[in-house]
């Protein structure tokens, strides 16, 4: 990524106080991230100050004129109900982070916390944008040649065609912004290739995909195992499909990671193998560990929200923020808006939109 390019400066701010680590490890990501950054970037770490000042000083970033403290006093749990969260914890860090961005007071942010109430809240805050109902989110996956997009990955689990079909234009030009793809080729996830196969609502999105025309590079209904050859790029589903497949494929990955360690172990020509094999498993590890682009954008808001699993580590946190950075430098969210109207129009003058 080149944060060098062109001479804006951005201010993200970050949600220290909602993952599974705690505010340690989103210190520790905000130092690292340092490095990917622009060198005129702000990140704005927003928590409890007497928590986050010792973490900064253990991170040596204490006294950093690119990092600041916003003082947020309550903390939203993961299994804080969203319109309940919303009401009762005004000051809460997440709910302070979104509130800067509406401000313009920062220009995108960061959590690791509850997807429901960031969903929510940045719905009610920062409001979708014209021509889209729901915000999804839009994770990077590996595949044989490269990366590509999986949308939706949680956050709207009952997605009608409509909502597929915004998804399919948010995440094309996401995949431009992120995976520097210039006609990204989308795919809609369904049990068959062949037209027809996938219930009602596949084959009415089908049919309203093609009637984008070029706006999209539709190239048709594709299945599982189609995502991982790299002949795709974008991935349409909805929400609940969606996560199950990105947290068994993240599940996968470790219990291989876990069961090589453990194979290596029980005898000398296994270790030996495994010592040969080092060089070819190494960067196998860094091609598809999960961390490695750590951060989903909730696309379809009127501003930029990235969120880091509640469970991630520095280094998928750090990935989140280079991630929201990468994609301010593209300004998306205004090409994603001018997306959804044409889109829009496109739909409305057919049939098949549903009013």
């Amino acid at each position: 990524m080149n944060t060098s390019a062109g001479s804006k400066s951005y201010r993200i701010a970050v949600d220290c106080m909602g993952g599974d680590k705690g505010p340690a490890e989103v210190v520790f990501a905000a130092a690292m991230a340092l490095e990917d950054i622009g060198p005129e970037d702000t990140l704005i770490l927003i928590g409890q100050e007497e928590i986050l000042t010792p973490l900064l000083q253990k991170a040596h970033i204490v006294d950093n004129p690119r990092i600041k403290i916003h003082h947020a006093s309550e903390i939203i749990a993961m299994d804080d109900k969203p319109m309940q969260a919303i009401k009762s914890k005004k000051d809460a860090s997440m709910i302070r982070a979104l509130e800067m961005v509406k401000a313009g007071e920062a220009d995108a942010m960061v959590s690791t916390g509850n997807t429901k109430v960031l969903v929510g809240a940045g719905t009610l805050k920062l409001r979708p944008m014209p021509g889209a109902d729901r915000p999804a989110l839009a994770a990077i996956m590996p595949n044989h040649r490269g990366h590509f997009i999986l949308m939706d990955v949680g956050a709207n689990p009952e997605s009608t065609p409509e909502h597929l079909v915004h998804n399919a234009v948010l995440g094309s030009l996401y995949a431009q912004a992120a995976l520097g793809m210039e006609k990204p080729r989308v795919g809609l996830l369904t049990v068959g290739t062949e037209e027809g196969k996938g219930g009602e609502r596949i084959n009415h999105t089908h049919a309203m995909l093609k009637k984008l025309g070029d706006q999209i590079n539709y190239v048709g209904p594709v299945e599982g195992f189609d995502m991982f050859e790299g002949e795709i790029d974008v991935v349409i589903t909805d929400g609940f499909t969606g996560n199950v497949l990105l947290k068994s494929l993240e599940g996968l990955f470790y219990m291989l990671q876990g069961l090589i360690k453990e194979k290596s172990g029980f005898n000398l020509l296994y270790a030996l193998g495994f010592l040969l094999l080092m060089p070819v498993l190494s960067k196998l590890k860094h091609h598809l560990k999960p961390e490695r682009n750590g951060g989903a954008p909730l696309l379809g808001l009127s501003a930029l929200v990235m969120k880091a699993h509640g469970s991630g580590n520095r280094n998928a946190i750090r990935s989140a923020i280079r991630l929201g950075r990468e994609a301010l430098s593209h300004n998306m969210t205004s090409r994603m808006q001018d997306a959804l109207i044409i889109a829009k129009e496109k739909l409305e003058e057919s049939d098949l939109i549903v009013q």
